[in-house]
């Protein structure tokens, strides 16, 4: 795997004199020390590159040694790689709503640019965040965005309206209304693909995504990505598809999941539907009434699995066998 820059550090100073390495931080406009990084020092803590400048012109450090606003200008890069992967992206999205413009005006998908200010401090009062990954959720808000590569099957990259019910399955039975154990306590999910959760730990301070693999009986994580940057490029990686890979693919068996009724407990169905569809509780419920309805179509495999979580609730629901051509349609 290529390893993207690593995150920038304000801080590893006493390296430079010969010292043990110290790290500073700032919270507001407090600075603290400690002996090892903490958090990722970031655009979004600077106040402005002007004040930060001015604030190292007038200190100097433990040592007598004065710093400049350059050590400042390092974090640059970080926020400029997120900036460019988010403009990919919603060029991408955008590129997709006009090649099928009929499609996405019954099915609109957008990927806009600024988060709601409440949705920010949401997360941010119920996680202590790494700045970075803040930074990406102001500007990431999906709307029916799902990104497919060779290496996705259907990866959800959650916006900030998005994470708290991200977690649920994970951390949390919301059926049960039960904590899981078995959970690491300080992984976020921040995105799945087809039920895989790909985390950040929060214990770190820092962006490194780790992943498992779900049904397995136990979670067995191991590091997918060494930083945030590293993972949203993931996405935008083009899906290889040769005329023997068509072939290929005509020869597997696809079906379509169809949600035809409420079931046994139509709570948990709008719920069921509210998560897939990412919608709230008024748009699921005029999608329940309009059932029949599609919420999925593909291998047999990935079908079976939606069918049994929709059993597990007592939604009725129907599953049948498409061509390849039904499939690729839209």
């Amino acid at each position: 795997m290529l390893r993207a820059e690593r995150p920038f550090y304000f801080g590893y100073f006493g390296c430079l004199l010969g010292q043990p390495p110290v790290c500073f931080w700032m919270t507001g406009r407090h600075w603290t020390a400690t002996d090892r990084p903490q958090v990722a020092f970031s655009k979004t803590s600077l106040i402005s590159k002007e004040y930060a400048g001015e604030w190292w012109k007038k200190k100097e450090s433990h040592s007598g040694r004065k710093f400049t606003d350059k050590v400042v200008n390092r974090v640059e890069p970080v926020y400029s790689q997120i900036d460019a992967i988010l403009s990919q992206m919603r060029s991408f999205v955008q590129a997709m709503c006009e090649q099928d413009p009929d499609f996405y005006a019954k099915y609109p998908m957008q990927l806009l640019a600024e988060a709601d200010e409440q949705a920010i401090k949401s997360v941010t009062a119920t996680w202590t965040l790494p700045e970075e990954y803040v930074y990406f959720l102001q500007h990431y808000v999906p709307q029916c965005v799902s990104w497919s590569t060779d290496d996705y099957i259907n990866l959800d990259i959650y916006g900030a309206n998005d994470l708290l019910d991200g977690q649920l399955g994970y951390n949390y039975n919301p059926v049960t209304d039960e904590v899981i154990e078995d959970w690491p306590k300080s992984f976020l999910v921040i995105a799945t693909d087809e039920g895989d959760p790909y985390c950040i730990d929060l214990s770190r301070g820092d962006t490194v995504i780790y992943t498992a693999e779900h049904g397995m009986g136990v979670w067995d994580f191991a590091v997918a990505y060494d930083n945030l940057a590293e993972f949203l490029r993931s996405a935008l990686r083009p899906r290889s598809i040769t005329e023997t890979d068509v072939e290929e693919l005509e020869d597997f068996i696809y079906n379509k999941v169809m949600i035809t009724g409420a079931g046994a407990d139509k709570l948990k169905t709008l719920l069921f539907i509210k998560k897939w569809f990412k919608c709230d509780y008024g748009q699921a419920k005029a999608h329940l009434e309009a059932a029949p309805l599609l919420v999925f179509k593909g291998l047999e495999s990935v079908a079976a699995k939606v069918a049994n979580e929709l059993a597990s609730i007592g939604a009725k629901y129907e599953v049948s066998e498409i061509s390849f051509t039904e499939f690729v349609q839209r």
